[in-house]
């Protein structure tokens, strides 16, 4: 590399997000860069150009980000920017101009995109050679053990001990694989006074839940918590693989959310239960440090969640005058995404049948209970059409519309959709919803620029980035007709369908996740400090390559809600 090339390397290695590339592929970046010269007053980007083509990074001088004559942000050596516009496709919504003589390094978007997304992707993705990002078929430690179902349960612990494993596989005729596990034998045999010559396959667990051999630990993590099971089987073609163990995943972290999830779920009363939900901020901060992503997080906080809320309505349920049957519990918001982060409130509300009522004390009866569990809020009860009829008007019947998850309960009709005829009014509501929040337009040394030069000493990353990503999807998926479903699902739905650019939705894609990384980091931070969590960042506290994510998002977001506005 000539010195000319070794002086552009040097200088983006210091900076973000060129500091994760390899030498080899700074190499590749310096051989594509050029210097340009910019006198003081000229424009670099004009908002109403065409595609950004080049990543631009100032070297020396400053350059105003203006907005209808209104300064948006100020950026300085290092700092990048037209990568959201170069990105997503989209114009930039912005012009770049040099508040004095200044030099930027122009890099063409063939050699910069593919290597800012390895750098990106090397920064949120924690080690592949850590359980949760592992095959599960890769996870498998112990030896596995199968019985025909016929077999005595003596013979099978006398397997289960010579193998040193806590489970069998029970293999039935046609084809069924059932499970029997150590604690199958101490509750369902020895507790239940069966003889030792009881076949397996009376005691078993059939069918079993089983996986594919490519799941991701994390992925099976997640649903062992929310079925409160600790082994699955590994199935490939028909074939019995192995058995994964809640233990082979996360080593003490996984048995500390498993303990809680039995604690939950053997609670006896409405006090156990509120003592083992007492241990959720313990057990969250225990995943400080850990190489769980943030979207692993929230999946595992909803999982434990949705257990206390469905077993604090069933102890609750004897004496509340609560039917049998007609009566459905469901999750919305953040909590029916799985993406409660540790300031998002968990929000459910009854759906009963066709002119059923629940008395107010019943009502007040379970959402004491909740509320008793660190649940708050009073639920609502309403049938499938004052559901429906209220969603345009009301934020918590939309939900039940177009954000929800059923919890607990058996229906006695089905839940509530959006109605072809009042589907334009709704769609209305969630366009409306997802063009409210305009996300800040970057920062000064201290502060958050808003438009219209507002300034504010914090910024509430949840108002500013991911409320509108959230209800960017919503809008775009439901649009297509697809019922709800976490965010970036719904941005893969509305970019099939194309209610969405698919540029569009990658990149919108890529800000929640990032936003979410922060949030997380952020909250996690005041847990351990002894805080209470919330959504507020200090922008003087913030690092260049946190300022630089976020200058990223927000342009982005803002570039969509514009082609979203018109």
């Amino acid at each position: 590399m000539d010195n000319g090339l070794s002086e552009i390397a040097r200088f983006l290695a210091l900076r973000p997000p060129f500091d994760r590339l390899a030498p080899g592929e700074l190499g590749e970046i310096a051989t594509e860069a050029t210097l340009e010269f910019y006198a003081a007053g000229a424009t670099i980007l004009s908002e109403g150009g065409g595609p950004v083509t080049f990543l631009r990074v100032v070297h020396s001088g400053a350059v105003d980000v203006v907005h209808e004559g209104r300064l948006l942000d100020l950026l300085g050596p290092g700092d990048a920017f037209g990568q959201a516009a170069m990105l997503s496709g989209l114009p930039p919504g912005f012009e770049a101009r040099a508040a004095e003589d200044t030099l930027c390094y122009r890099i063409p978007d063939a050699a910069a995109r593919p290597l800012l997304a390895r750098a990106r992707s090397g920064e949120l993705a924690p080690s592949a050679r850590e359980p949760a990002h592992q095959p599960v078929a890769e996870l498998i430690r112990t030896a596995t053990v199968t019985c025909p179902p016929g077999a005595s349960v003596s013979e099978a612990a006398r397997r289960m001990i010579d193998a040193g494993a806590s489970a069998t596989i029970v293999t039935f005729g046609d084809g069924t694989l059932g499970i029997l596990t150590d604690r199958d034998l101490r509750g369902r045999v020895v507790a239940a006074g069966r003889a030792g010559e009881t076949p397996v396959g009376e005691v078993a667990t059939a069918p079993v839940f089983a996986v594919a051999p490519d799941m991701l630990g994390s992925e099976l993590l997640y649903e062992m918590l929310v079925r409160g099971i600790r082994h699955a089987p590994v199935v490939s073609d028909g074939r019995l693989v192995g058995v994964v163990e809640d233990r082979d995943l996360f080593a003490g972290q996984a048995r500390s959310w498993f303990g809680a999830r039995r604690s939950i779920e053997q609670a006896r009363d409405l006090d156990e239960l509120a003592h083992a939900a007492g241990r959720l901020p313990d057990l969250m901060l225990a995943l400080r440090g850990s190489s769980l992503r943030a979207l692993e997080i929230v999946r595992v906080r909803t999982a434990l969640t949705d257990a206390i809320a469905s077993r604090a309505l069933e102890l609750a349920r004897p004496g509340s005058g609560l039917p049998d049957e007609g009566v459905v519990f469901v999750a919305v918001g953040s909590q029916a995404r799985r993406e409660l982060t540790l300031t998002s409130p968990p929000r459910g509300a009854f759906v009963v049948g066709t002119g059923d009522r629940l008395a107010p004390e019943t009502l007040a009866a379970l959402g004491a209970a909740l509320r008793r569990c660190g649940l708050p809020g009073q639920p609502v009860a309403r049938s499938r059409d004052e559901w429906t009829r209220a969603a345009a008007n009301d934020d918590l019947a939309l939900a039940v519309l177009t954000d929800r998850r059923p919890l607990w309960g058996t229906p006695g009709e089905a839940l509530p959709l959006v109605p072809a005829p009042a589907g334009a009014a709704l769609l209305r509501a969630l366009r409306e919803r997802a063009l409210t929040e305009i996300p800040p337009t970057g920062f000064d040394a201290e502060s958050v620029l808003g438009l219209a030069g507002r300034r504010e000493e914090r910024l509430d990353i949840r108002r500013a980035a991911t409320r509108p990503i959230v209800e960017m999807a919503r809008w775009a998926a439901t649009s297509a007709g697809a019922g709800p479903g976490a965010t970036l699902q719904r941005l893969e739905v509305a970019a099939e369908a194309g209610t969405l650019p698919a540029s569009a939705a990658r990149t919108l894609a890529d800000a929640f996740e990032v936003v979410l990384e922060l949030r997380i980091a952020h909250q996690m931070d005041q847990l351990a400090a002894g805080l209470p969590p919330d959504d507020l960042l200090d922008p003087a506290a913030m690092t260049p390559v946190t300022r630089g994510h976020l200058r990223s998002v927000f342009q982005a977001v803002s570039a969509v809600q514009r082609e979203l506005g018109r």
